[in-house]
């Protein structure tokens, strides 16, 4: 009779342990469960939908009928499209020229930081201020600085006997002025990235430079700047991600006016996906914007993953 009764006993103990080694193992995956829940709703659920649209039809007009597949049809539009391609070339004009002047300035600032001077720790905090600004505030700021009539840009023109620029209206001066805005926004940050580059550098090589007789520029340009090399191409990765998909500082300074003279890729894809509600041909183009940054960020990635340190 005992021996009858501890039979079941043992076994579900065994069944016991069983399912505690089971929620054991799983008991991780509870944990994270709703992040990866919430991550699928906001990101990964609107990206496949999204990239689904792209291969079909949906306008305003005929969505109630039906959303029909045409395939390839969006992404050969956008090619033989004018200004689709337009835009591209505002948008790397755009990057370019940002990304240029932002790593000629930075590189300046973080050598100069990178010496012992007076007042080196107020200096980094004040050149912090423009990273502490939401885009949205400093595009307000600065198309209040660009007005024609009563902005400050205008009025120390006039001050040093300069006419009055139409910053926000003028076709050939709207984009240039674009580019200070982004300039003044992050040059900041590429100088404290690169600012902490110098930092990590050995001081061996420079000493033995210096005791052979090398000048300064040969320092920055034998020792420095190979030595700065994963820095720099992190810096540009970032840059270029962040720029190129850049959309809420040109929406309030432009709205990609005037003429579409500063129309980026991000802007297009906004007025045909919510101004003209062709939702299919919006997807197709913010894809290709995708496939572009993704392009562009693999070769510099795997550029950074082959430099030896």
């Amino acid at each position: 009779m005992s021996l009858a009764n501890a039979a079941p006993t043992v076994q579900d103990r065994n069944r016991e342990n069983r399912w505690r080694n089971f929620f054991r193992r799983i008991e991780p995956a509870l944990y994270i469960s709703p992040a990866f829940i919430v991550l699928f709703i906001i990101l990964i659920y609107p990206l496949g939908y999204s990239f689904w649209l792209s291969f079909h039809e949906w306008t305003l007009r005929g969505f109630k009928k039906g959303i029909p597949f045409i395939g390839l049809e969006n992404y050969i539009d956008l090619f033989s499209n004018p200004e689709f391609l337009k835009t591209l070339r505002i948008t790397f004009t755009f990057v370019i020229l940002a990304i240029g002047i932002e790593f000629v300035l930075g590189m300046g600032l973080a050598l100069l930081l990178n010496h012992e001077l007076k007042g080196r720790g107020l200096m980094r905090s004040i050149i912090l201020i423009p990273m502490m600004c939401t885009n949205v505030v400093i595009g307000l700021i600065w198309r209040l600085l660009f007005n024609y009539e009563f902005g400050l840009v205008n009025y120390y023109l006039n001050w040093i006997g300069l006419t009055s620029v139409n910053w926000l209206s003028d076709a050939s001066v709207a984009l240039p002025a674009i580019i200070i805005v982004d300039v003044w926004n992050t040059t900041s940050f590429v100088a404290l990235l690169i600012l902490a580059g110098l930092q990590t550098l050995p001081e061996e090589p420079y000493e033995a430079a210096t005791i052979d007789g090398a000048s300064g520029w040969q320092l920055f340009i034998y020792l420095t700047l190979p030595f700065l090399r994963p820095t720099i191409l992190v810096v540009l990765l970032w840059r270029f991600i962040d720029t190129f998909r850049i959309f809420d500082v040109i929406y309030l300074l432009t709205a990609g006016g005037p003429a579409r003279a500063t129309e980026t890729v991000s802007i297009y894809v906004y007025r045909n996906g919510f101004h003209f509600f062709n939702l299919g041909y919006a997807s197709a183009s913010s894809y290709i914007m995708i496939l572009i940054m993704l392009v562009i960020g693999a070769i510099l990635a795997r550029i950074i993953g082959r430099i030896e340190i």
